[in-house]
């Protein structure tokens, strides 16, 4: 059995990462595996099987383009060309699909030509990409034009980047007529939610079924560290959050009544912070910039007493798993699929904006004390969220396709 994956990315990023641990299971498992993508910190000759689409300057031309005209995913054609080329000689039995949405592929020749080679095909949906008129979330926009038409796209400036045109119905109605023509197609929700959104399109009529991300837990795992000591909060209770989230103008007021609640002893350690965002910020707030390294990310949510996360739209989120494999217990907002990463019991999910009760889940968490919650919080990871187990359902899946 041939398997082939695309992804913007490979090895970095979350769905770069799990594309990559998809493949390296493959690998150990038998089965030829090969990886395409638009960039990767590892070296091509470091990565079996791999091919890069496209080039730099290709990619600045297709995000130009793609700005002026409001349509991502309709530009390099030379370089699809050349990758369609290499996947007609590949062969491969079954193609998965990642994310495409990064100005390095023509969408529609892709799927044109997995019909026409009749190509067993599965898409993962990382975000609402697929089935919309090119946005990647619309949950905060309040907008459900994505269930039969799109226009006067609410997202054309933020998601699409668009500054002139608004295609959004002309890209809807190219996805339900280039994906509905993939004969075998499965479709593969990273949470129930988005699964069950999908299942109100035109993907209605394809198999639509839930597999959970899931994380490496020989990285993320309860980690001693002297962070805390380094940062001069050694007997702070830490509330640990994401910058993006937190400082994101539809958070304005959790944020200032979170801060506000904040008492002596406690901090907010706000992760991801841009240069700008340091400035200013109230009292017993501390700002970090982005960590990348996971070995230090897993320092970061061990020293963490909770982690909240205010997101307002999110497939899943695996930064709630990963600060619970840590034995941190996490408070999250529960409108989309983030609420699936949580059990109500080491961690909690709230009305997303009801900043009052986000407050409330904190002191219950520090009044309980981290410790009496860490275990629970590392078996549930354990039994909902461990990669090899959760990945192997798409071994399932390609195994029943030959």
């Amino acid at each position: 059995m041939k398997v082939l994956q695309i992804n913007a990315v490979y090895g970095t990023g979350s769905t770069g990462v799990i594309m990559q641990d998809i493949h390296n299971l493959c690998l150990n498992e038998g089965i030829d595996s090969y990886a395409a993508y638009s960039h990767s910190p590892i070296s091509k000759d470091d990565i079996v099987g791999g091919y890069a689409i496209g080039s730099t300057i290709g990619k600045k031309i297709h995000a130009l383009f793609a700005r002026l005209n409001g349509m991502q995913g309709y530009f390099s054609r030379f370089s699809t060309y050349r990758f369609l080329s290499y996947v007609k000689k590949l062969n491969p039995d079954i193609v998965q699909l990642h994310n495409l949405h990064s100005n390095y592929i023509h969408l529609n020749m892709l799927l044109k030509f997995l019909a026409k080679e009749n190509k067993k095909t599965v898409i993962i949906l990382h975000d609402c990409w697929f089935y919309t008129g090119g946005c990647f979330h619309y949950t905060s926009s309040g907008c459900d034009k994505w269930l039969k038409s799109c226009g006067n796209c609410p997202k054309k400036k933020s998601h699409i980047n668009s500054h002139f045109l608004d295609r959004s119905a002309k890209v809807l109605k190219d996805r339900k007529k280039y994906l509905s023509a993939i004969k075998d197609l499965t479709v593969v929700g990273v949470s129930d939610w988005i699964a069950e959104e999908a299942k109100k399109t035109f993907l209605q009529s394809k198999c639509v079924l839930t597999i959970h991300n899931g994380v490496d837990m020989d990285v993320f795992k309860p980690t001693n560290s002297d962070f805390k000591e380094k940062a001069g909060i050694k007997n702070k209770f830490v509330i640990l959050g994401l910058a993006s989230k937190f400082l994101s103008p539809i958070n304005k007021e959790t944020f200032e009544k979170v801060t506000a609640s904040l008492a002596e002893d406690e901090v907010l350690l706000l992760l991801g912070c841009e240069e700008e965002q340091m400035q200013n910020l109230p009292e017993r707030v501390l700002p970090m910039p982005f960590v990348t390294d996971r070995d230090m990310l897993c320092k970061i949510y061990s020293a963490a007493d909770v982690f909240v996360n205010c997101t307002r739209e999110e497939s899943l989120s695996l930064v709630n798993v990963e600060a619970q494999a840590c034995g941190t217990p996490t408070i999250t907002y529960c409108n989309t699929g983030a609420k699936e990463t949580v059990d109500n019991i080491c961690g909690f999910s709230v009305e997303s904006g009801n900043a009052d009760e986000l407050i409330k889940k904190i002191q219950f968490v520090k009044e309980k004390g981290k410790n009496s919650l860490s275990d629970k919080c590392i078996e549930w990871v354990k039994m909902n969220f461990e990669k090899n187990k959760n990945y192997k359902s798409y071994l399932n899946i390609f195994n029943d396709s030959v």
